[in-house]
């Protein structure tokens, strides 16, 4: 009997390993295919790197499919291009965080529906708790160090070189130790058992990801109401004509051709220098040496001044031909949808706003109980939109369950609006970043995402697990169903609902300044 349990445990671990391993098979062949191309064009510049022209074509950084080989072509060993440790990390683990997020999920249902053995979901769902808060913990942030110090390798290095790219990852990982450092001085919730690290890991490390999905929020709150709403930066939204990008691009043009020319004449004048260092006496190296660097030190503060020019100018190029395309999209019936849709989110943006300003000065009372679930997170528009959806022909909802599914409205909207500002929020890592190429952008974008997936999934299932409490234990009822229940090893959402109104409101308010200046030195 005990060998037939162990069997049938076994193969239900099989199923949910095999469960896994096609998510992350799936993730690498079918959405990191079109996911990553798309952060490579992110994350390039909108200006070529200094002294280098507009790269249309990147063999390192472009798959493409391999072509029949004629018939009157002769047998060539085929080189099989190996893709860059960076990209191959962040592939990784992006598809680890990827199927271990959906494994999680998947095993919620599970529950639900009653399937596998409760044994076997526990374990499996402890396993991917630990493999997920591990990559966000140690994992890619240890990744970032290692992407970052990769800039600094290249091919056939020497070994002094090594020396520095070693202290370079060493620098690297400081703020990796701080990030620890600062993670154990978080505070835990009340009745949280110390004893238990991955459980006290997970308490700790959602905070922070409250922090960063508040302040994501209002980030994308403000800049949701800012693009659909010009009137709150005071100017309407501009519409340039074909002559103003014309303009712009042969000026930006100029200075390019003005900037190639001068690192020429910088790159003639040093390798002059070089020939009459080695072709000449010592007496004839050291006299001119004065001379020499002073007339390269102006050139080369001449060229970086161009360089800064031409970053700006094509920024301000790029942004031009963005707000002539937006403007041309508005004119079709796509376009209009799109923006009264965006304007109907905009007002949602707001109205969150003073929904969390109203949240912190009344707070919400704790639950009396401890089985009992607070009114956390939920707003009057989810309210609303639960009852409309209680309301239709093919849905059976309860009324006692229009507060559940309006948390989880709630829920799904805050994701929509971190949605609309993580693209703006990667380019922004990419250009403070200052990365080298566009397949070291699309790494470190990768990361990023996969870490703010991870973080994203465990706050929601903190937050499930307040629409879902666990069932209490009774003296009738078997005393490991508490046990056995996932939500069981979750911490209860008790102090997270003030965090993230308090991140959302400041994260809008930093936003709305940034914006607000901006606009004001622009114009």
């Amino acid at each position: 009997m005990a060998s037939a349990s162990v069997s049938v445990y076994g193969f239900q671990s099989a199923v949910l390993v095999g469960y896994r391993a096609l998510l992350f098979y799936a993730s690498r062949r079918y959405l990191l295919r079109h996911l990553y191309h798309d952060l490579q064009d992110l994350s390039a510049k909108t200006s070529p790197d200094p002294g280098t022209p507009v790269v249309m074509f990147d063999a390192g950084e472009t798959e493409l499919e391999v072509l029949p080989t004629p018939s009157s072509a002769t047998t060539v060993p085929t080189v099989i291009r190996k893709r860059p440790f960076h990209s191959a990390l962040s592939r990784a683990l992006f598809s680890l965080c990827f199927s271990e997020s959906c494994t999680l999920f998947f095993l919620l249902i599970c529950q639900a529906l009653e399937l596998f053995h409760p044994r076997v979901r526990l374990f499996n769902w402890k396993v991917s708790l630990c493999i997920l808060i591990i990559a966000i913990v140690l994992v890619i942030p240890l990744s970032y160090s290692i992407v970052l110090s990769y800039r600094s390798t290249p091919p056939g290095i020497p070994s002094s070189r090594q020396r520095t790219v070693s202290m370079s990852l060493l620098l690297y990982l400081i703020p990796n130790f701080l990030f620890l450092l600062a993670l154990s001085y978080v505070p835990l919730p009340p009745h949280m058992p110390a004893h238990n690290v991955m459980a006290s890991t997970l308490s700790r490390l959602t905070v922070i990801g409250i922090v960063i999905l508040g302040a994501l929020s209002g980030f994308g709150a403000i800049d949701t109401a800012w693009d659909f709403f010009p009137v709150f930066s005071g100017n309407s939204r501009t519409r340039p004509t074909d002559e103003e990008v014309r303009t712009a691009e042969a000026g930006l043009q100029r200075v390019r051709e003005d900037l190639t020319r001068r690192q020429k004449e910088l790159q003639t004048l040093e390798a002059s220098k070089k020939d009459d260092a080695q072709s000449s006496n010592w007496l004839y190296r050291a006299l001119p040496t004065f001379q020499g660097s002073s007339e390269a030190s102006s050139l080369a503060q001449e060229v970086a001044g161009l360089q800064a020019l031409e970053y700006e100018m094509s920024r301000n190029l790029d942004v031009l031909k963005q707000q002539q395309a937006g403007a041309k999209f508005s004119k079709t019936v796509a376009g209009r949808l799109f923006n009264s849709g965006g304007r109907l989110f905009a007002v949602y943006c707001v109205y969150r706003i003073f929904s969390s300003i109203v949240s912190l000065i009344l707070p919400r009372p704790p639950p009396s109980a401890p089985g009992e679930s607070a009114s956390t997170s939920a707003d009057v528009v989810s309210f609303v939109l639960a009852y409309m959806v209680s309301f239709l022909p093919f849905v059976h909802l309860p009324q006692d369950k229009v507060a559940v599914i309006s948390r989880q409205i709630s829920l799904a909207l805050v994701g929509v609006i971190i949605l609309s500002s993580i693209r703006r929020v990667l380019r922004g890592v990419a250009s403070v970043l200052r990365v080298s190429s566009r397949s070291l952008g699309a790494s470190l974008m990768l990361l990023t995402l996969a870490q703010v997936m991870g973080i994203y999934l465990l706050s929601t299932l903190i937050q499930l697990r307040t629409s879902f409490p666990p069932p209490p234990t009774h003296p009738d009822t078997d005393p490991d169903a508490g046990i056995v229940n996932l939500f069981s090893t979750l911490p209860e959402y008790q102090f997270f609902g003030s965090l993230f109104d308090g991140a959302f409101l400041l994260a809008a308010g930093v936003s709305a300044a940034v914006r607000w200046f901006g606009d004001r030195v622009t114009a």
